[in-house]
């Protein structure tokens, strides 16, 4: 007879936020906005990103800080490439001196969010999925 036994992880859906572990390739697949606390999550990715040239770009982070925005697939006109730097301290990432807090990371997915945006105690969420 065979046993076979193993260890499952606590916090399976949770991955380290640091700059190694947040490097990569990313395509942002979400935007939701709240206009409060209260108030349900709206789907603006649209809104957000009105052309389809827009929906398909991609971010890559460097684990030495620097980032890349590739206006990849269907190029927009004139293409929307840019780079700039990005930092992590705890649960705060910081792009181009712009701080979010990270919402949550597994991985895969990292969700970031802002708030009082637009007005005070509205909130943003921002879905980046690795490619």
């Amino acid at each position: 007879m065979i046993v076979l036994s193993c260890k499952k992880n606590k916090d399976k859906n949770s991955c380290p936020t640091d700059m190694v572990s947040l490097a990569g390739v990313y395509k942002i697949t979400a935007y939701t906005y709240q206009t409060s606390a209260t108030a349900p999550p709206q789907d603006y990715y649209n809104q957000v990103f009105p052309d389809s040239c827009e929906r398909d770009d991609l971010v890559t982070l460097n684990q030495n800080g620097n980032y890349i925005y590739t206006d990849a697939g269907m190029v927009c006109s004139p293409a929307g490439d840019a780079q700039g730097t990005w930092s992590v301290s705890g649960t705060t990432i910081t792009i181009d001196q712009t701080a979010s807090t990270i919402a949550s990371f597994d991985c895969k997915n990292l969700v970031l969010t802002n708030s009082n945006v637009i007005t005070t105690g509205d909130k943003e969420n921002i879905t980046f999925t690795k490619q």
